[in-house]
């Protein structure tokens, strides 16, 4: 089984001088048989001393792009602040993500990653798309954005800017937001993927774990793993056309029983895929923590399911003697 980390750099003490400690880190992974890590931009400090560290020891690199992050002037979601006091009061968190409908965001996101490929050409073995979607479906549907994007599609479509309660409702209305939704998000992947082919690096997303309707958790600390569709985020259709090389499914579940049901979601969803399905475990994330036991079950699980490649998100990076011994079990 081929086995990726989700890395954010966070053992790292000595910001000014970080390449020792990655160095470190690096030999301890590729001792476990890691083969790539995905490195998340914004935490990293210093791409370039990471990329060193990874090279002492052949270890494939991966860029994390988030919208927020990436785009130069990200339009965040828009909405009167009696609004966001609502959210706030009956979900307890604010969530303005850049929004898919504002015509800056899919050639922002595309310059952001043309960006990076060029500027560390040959060093990158690929770019993973994170958050390419709306906010949270909890946090989205009763929430509707308001930002020019989104008022300018209401005013052609339906002949109004912002939408009561009353017409949120209307099966109509309704289907006519996700769809243009899920082709502004689309239309990001394709401008994206015409980057990555220029400069000859895979595409992979972080996929949501509940695509229509698997098992989930819509209360805090989590607010929902999806549905993805109703975030503009139709991974299935996105690997049933080919627009990226993988598929990386963000399935944290510390339940046995929630990830199993998951993973089985995500086989049989993706059974017409064209891409390669990488199935993510959570050590450690806002879902809880899984032992060096528990984080064996799911990769036993993935082997008996036939699934060969596996993401281990742990939000610490810190990697006990006992889970790095379960990761050397099963790599490959």
């Amino acid at each position: 089984m081929q086995i990726s980390v989700w890395d954010h750099a966070r053992y790292v003490c000595d910001r000014q001088h970080p390449f020792p400690e990655m160095a470190a880190q690096m030999h301890l992974l590729a001792e476990a048989g890691v083969r790539k890590c995905n490195i998340y931009l914004p935490t990293v400090g210093n791409l370039d001393a990471y990329l060193r560290a990874a090279a002492e020891v052949s270890m494939a690199v991966e860029a994390r792009i988030h919208p927020q992050e990436a785009i130069d002037h990200p339009v965040l979601r828009t909405m009167p602040e009696t609004r966001w006091q609502e959210m706030e009061a009956r979900h307890g968190i604010r969530l303005a993500a850049p929004c898919p409908n504002h015509p800056s965001f899919a050639p922002g996101l595309a310059a952001a990653v043309a960006r990076v490929a060029e500027g560390y050409a040959g060093r990158l073995c690929g770019v993973q798309l994170d958050f390419i979607r709306s906010a949270n479906s909890l946090l989205s549907l009763d929430y509707p954005c308001e930002c020019d994007g989104c008022r300018a599609l209401r005013r052609k479509y339906f002949g109004y800017e912002v939408p009561t309660e009353a017409q949120r409702g209307e099966p109509a209305c309704r289907y006519k937001e996700l769809a243009w939704l899920n082709a502004n998000v689309r239309a990001a992947v394709v401008a994206v993927r015409e980057v990555t082919a220029q400069y000859g690096l895979e595409l992979s997303i972080a996929a949501r774990s509940n695509y229509l309707n698997s098992l989930d958790i819509p209360v805090p600390p989590v607010w929902g793993l999806g549905p993805a569709v109703t975030e503009g985020q139709d991974w299935v259709e996105w690997a049933e056309a080919g627009l990226m090389d993988a598929v990386v499914t963000m399935n944290y579940h510390t339940r046995r029983e929630y990830f199993r049901q998951n993973l089985e979601d995500h086989l049989r969803l993706l059974q017409d895929s064209r891409v390669c399905f990488c199935s993510g475990i959570g050590l450690s994330s806002s879902m809880g923590e899984l032992s060096p036991g528990q984080l064996r079950e799911r990769l036993q699980l993935l082997r008996e399911k036939g699934v060969t490649a596996a993401y281990i998100f742990n939000k610490t990076n810190i990697y006990s003697p006992e889970c790095l011994a379960v990761l050397r079990e099963f790599a490959s």
